[in-house]
């Protein structure tokens, strides 16, 4: 099955203010190569040629950058956002996507995961959602106490919480793209809870491997640092 892939790198990107001023996220360079390409040589290499650009800030600059996408061996078409509609928004707008599942990524998220065996599973299960997510431990630096009222019914010092959280990534079916309403703003974690309330199935994928929100300046430097380290394939 040939798979697509949208891209949602509309967003402002205010945390990596000042350098987001003039020059939008996906074009901040990690290395020597822009986040987007990086991200867009990765789906390539997983055999997804078929890409959508969903933009709104400085879209001028984005499309002047990658173009057609033959330069990446891929093609590449855009949405442009007029009204800020969310991370999940321009999916309203992609009628096209209705074929076969596709491929949902933020514009500032870097892994090694195999998007198309990630959509393939994803296909496999029969869900109408996939979210990818990662597993992180939270410390708590003090005695977290087990009440029933006011009576204490013991102690646990200083225990570590274990959460998964939503890693930016997605396999998304048609008839869960069509639960995103046209001309408001909606969120990949509105579509999640929409998918669910619609009595459709919603599935986890835990990732493991690398995986980088790139939201602040510091995500880049341990970014790059740990790719050097450890992929250096992925910015050759």
């Amino acid at each position: 099955m040939t798979y697509k892939a949208v891209i949602m790198a509309g967003g402002e990107g205010t945390r990596m203010r000042p350098f987001t001023h003039t020059i939008p996220k996906p074009l901040l360079p990690l290395g020597r190569k822009p986040i987007g390409q990086i991200i867009i040589e990765r789906l390539r290499a997983c055999g997804i040629r078929e890409i959508i650009m969903a933009l709104g800030y400085r879209s001028d600059l984005l499309r002047a950058y990658f173009q057609s996408g033959e330069q990446f061996g891929v093609n590449i078409r855009y949405f442009v956002d007029p009204a800020r509609l969310g991370t999940a928004g321009a999916l309203a707008y992609l009628d096209d996507l209705d074929a076969a599942p596709f491929l949902v990524t933020n514009g500032d998220i870097l892994t090694d995961l195999d998007y198309a065996r990630f959509l393939e599973e994803h296909t496999a299960s029969g869900a109408a959602l996939t979210v990818a997510v990662r597993t992180a431990e939270m410390p708590i630096p003090y005695g977290v106490m087990e009440l029933e009222g006011d009576r204490v019914k013991g102690v646990r010092e200083k225990p570590v919480y274990t959460y998964q959280f939503n890693a930016g990534i997605y396999a998304v079916s048609p008839e869960a793209r069509k639960l995103v309403p046209r001309g408001q703003c909606f969120h990949m974690t509105d579509l999640i809870n929409a998918t669910i309330a619609a009595g459709l199935e919603v599935r986890a994928k835990e990732l493991s491997g690398l995986w980088f929100d790139l939201a602040r300046v510091d995500d880049f430097e341990k970014a790059l640092h740990q790719i050097e380290q450890h992929y250096p394939d992925l910015l050759s």
